[in-house]
This record gives C-alpha cells, structure tokens and sequence, in this order.
C-alpha cells in the first residue's frame, strides 16, 4: 500500500499542520507507518484490545465501555482525516476522495488503521446486536462485512469518512452511565441527537455521495480499473444506501424517544437501553 509524497510546509501553521505533525509524531514513536499497513494484524490486534477491556471492564457503571473506547478513537480520528482530505490538494497535488480512488495511497496512517480497527470491533458489534434486536445484527454485521472489504480491496482510507458516525455512539455508550445527574443526562440526551442528526443524516451521506460520484465518474480510468475490483462502485453504492437507510429508521426512533423524554411521558433517566423502544 503506497503512501503519497506530502508537501508538509503547504499546511504549516494550520490545523492541517498540527495534526499531520502529531501522526507524524505517533509514526515515529510506534513505527505506524508499517504496521498500520497491515489491515488484518491491525484488526486482530484491535480485537484482542477490545475483548480484553469488554473481559475485565463489563458493564460497570452501566456504560459499555469497549464500545466508549472503539467509539472515541475511530470517531475523533477519522474525523482529524477527513479534515487533512480537504487539504489533500494542498499536501498531495489531488484532491479526495479521487486520490484514493485513483489508489495514491492513504495521506497518513491513521487513514489506513482506523478501517481496520473497526473491522476488529465489528465482531463484538455483532455479538451485542443478538441482545438489541435485528437491525443492530444486521449493523453488526454490515460493519464488520464493509471495514473488511475495503481493507482487502487495499483502500480502506476511503471508507474513513464513514466513521465519523461513531462520534454520535460517544453519547450513546454514556446514555445510562450512572454517574450522570438528572441534568447531565438531559444534555447527553441533546448531544446524542444533535450528533446523530449531524453526522449520520447530513454530513456523512454527504461524504459518501461525494465518494461514489466519484467513484462511479472515474469508473474507466486506467489508473482505477489497474486497482479496483470491477465491483467495487456498486459495493460503494450498496454500503451507503444500506447505512443511510438504517441511520434514517433509528433517527426515527430516536425522534419518537427524545419527544416521550421531553414531554415528560418517560423520566430522563428511565428507558435508555438499547433495549428500550
């Protein structure tokens, strides 16, 4: 998996700037820059991490914590990504998604683990979905199915946009978290909705069109068709109608919850399981 030759001085004193050069700082600290390339040691080894904090951590204090961790790491992170791919032109001379679609590589290495780490999590994501109820199987499932496949398909920087609708989950592993006071609770409830809204129903079907557009506009370039499987615009089309159609039923539902809180039909601290409907 190449990695393209970035212009680090374009972004100096920015954001950009500050960012690339902290990934920068974690590649030499833990040589990242290798392994991260590995998508299946990455995965495996996300998986042992995970297990053994879901293992020792449970459910204490009724926040699923394994969840929490998974849920901060590959949302923040892949949010910083999408933040450096708005400046990919600046760094690499290509704009994203195109450079990843025409396989230049991943801009960093937190574009090339983050898939993967999630295709670890993926595996608990479909053990807990046996507990809550069909559609979070098929999430679980969807999950673990998709992460893999892009890393297989040697692209995972591409789904990355993808998983800044992790950062709603941040407030849904804290939604029974018992040490919350009734006011804390109330905001979380604010924040979940406003983060679901945000990510899973504006921005990140905004960034998966954006994807398959072009995706499916350089769909006979010679330097796509050299690396990408045939299938693999329709794969892109497929995931996202999926998760957009799922993140709109669930928004539903959470619609329908946030109204029974705030009208005072339901206590704000009653009834936020994932098991409640």
């Amino acid at each position: 998996m190449a990695r393209p030759t970035l212009d680090v001085s374009a972004v100096k004193g920015t954001w950009s700037g500050v960012f690339l050069a902290a990934i920068q700082e974690f590649d030499t600290l833990t040589g990242a820059g290798e392994w991260a390339q590995s998508s299946r040691q990455v995965a495996l080894v996300a998986a042992i991490l995970l297990g053994t904090i879901r293992f020792f951590a449970k459910q204490r204090c009724n926040v699923n914590w394994y969840s929490l961790i998974h849920a901060t790491i590959t949302g923040l992170l892949s949010a910083v990504c999408v933040w450096l791919n708005f400046n990919a032109v600046s760094l690499t001379g290509v704009t994203e998604p195109l450079g990843a679609i025409l396989c230049k590589g991943p801009l960093t290495s937190f574009h090339a683990m983050i898939p993967a780490i999630t295709a670890g999590f993926g595996i608990f994501d479909i053990i807990e979905g046996f507990s809550h109820g069909m559609d979070f199987i098929l999430h679980g499932l969807a999950t673990f199915t998709v992460m893999a496949y892009f890393c297989e398909v040697g692209v995972p920087e591409i789904i990355v946009p993808m998983l800044m609708m992790e950062i709603s989950t941040i407030n849904l592993c804290l939604m029974r978290a018992t040490f919350f006071v009734d006011h804390m609770v109330t905001v979380n409830i604010f924040c979940f909705v406003a983060s679901f809204f945000a990510f899973r129903i504006v921005l990140c079907p905004y960034l998966w069109w954006g994807i398959f557009a072009t995706t499916w506009e350089h769909r006979d370039n010679p330097e796509s068709k050299a690396c990408l499987p045939w299938h693999f615009k329709y794969v892109t089309f497929a995931f996202g109608m999926f998760f957009n159609c799922l993140n709109a039923y669930w928004f539903y539902k959470i619609l329908i919850k946030f109204y029974r809180k705030m009208s005072g039909k339901e206590k704000i601290k009653e009834k936020n399981s994932l098991k409640d409907r």
